[in-house]
């Protein structure tokens, strides 16, 4: 049984090239349970958002959330490690990073095997680690989905295009990342607008390398799926592009004229 969210978007596949590059970079092999999801969708959103764990953590007690994965593709997914782990400032070494937002991250740990690694959660916020399996396929076991009660249901908050406006405002970079991130990925919302161009740049100016390859991925995926299609936006991003270095941003920036290419 499957277990990817089936209206998911869906990534390129998973290749031979693409495993064989991971596992020379790592030094390590990648289980055999995990590349077999892969082959069926190389990352992407789960059926189930949680899993069951022997410690307490601030998202409750007996669990983690866990939504999703990352797939394998050069400088992207599990090969951002090393990027994510000096971002987040993560000590712990010979692991891969196969899942997180920033704040916590699921990884494989080689520790004690280049063969068969053990899956750990690394908490940045209070600098801790937990074993969470002693391997991917008891991970598999331990994931299900949350049952909310009615009343934690009606808290779930879908910010409104007003208050997604006033993030980008504000004079907090973290808020204006926030605020360009939701507006980038809300349809309705207008992307020809000076207000969002404003807050770009402010990210780009000002923001982290994080927040900068979280916006550039988000607006590249909505460019080459062509949700985005103002010319006015399109070149106002490749102009911010084009004065960064970042070779993750470097990438965005040439797969979004790759796709004007192809399409003139």
């Amino acid at each position: 049984m499957s277990i990817w969210e089936a209206e998911s978007d869906k990534p390129a596949k998973l290749t031979q090239k693409d495993i064989e590059l991971a596992e020379k970079t790592f030094g390590v092999t990648l289980p055999q349970s995990y590349l077999k999801v892969l082959m069926e969708q190389n990352g992407g959103y789960l059926k189930t958002d949680a899993v069951h764990v022997d410690f307490v953590n601030e998202d409750g007690e007996g669990l983690i959330l866990l939504d999703s994965l990352y797939g394998v593709k050069p400088n992207e997914g599990i090969m951002e490690t090393e990027y994510l782990r000096e971002e987040w400032g993560i000590t712990k070494d010979k692991i891969i990073l196969i899942a997180g937002d920033g704040h916590s991250f699921i990884a494989f740990d080689y520790e004690d095997s280049s063969t068969s690694p053990k899956v750990i959660y690394i908490d940045t916020e209070r600098d801790e680690v937990h074993l969470v399996a002693e391997s991917f396929d008891t991970l598999l076991s331990l994931m299900y989905t949350q049952e909310y009660e009615e009343e934690e249901r009606d808290d779930i908050h879908v910010p409104t295009h007003e208050e997604i406006r006033e993030l980008a405002s504000s004079s907090n970079i973290n808020d204006v990342s926030k605020g360009v991130y939701l507006w980038i990925h809300s349809f309705p919302m207008p992307k020809k607008d000076d207000l969002l161009y404003q807050a770009i740049a402010k990210v780009f100016h000002e923001g982290t390398e994080y927040q900068k390859i979280n916006i550039a991925t988000s607006v590249s995926n909505e460019i080459i799926q062509n949700d985005i299609t103002s010319k006015g936006f399109i070149d106002m991003f490749l102009s911010l592009l084009g004065k960064e270095e970042n070779l993750d941003l470097v990438i965005n920036r040439e797969a979004i004229e790759e796709h004007i290419a192809e399409n003139k």
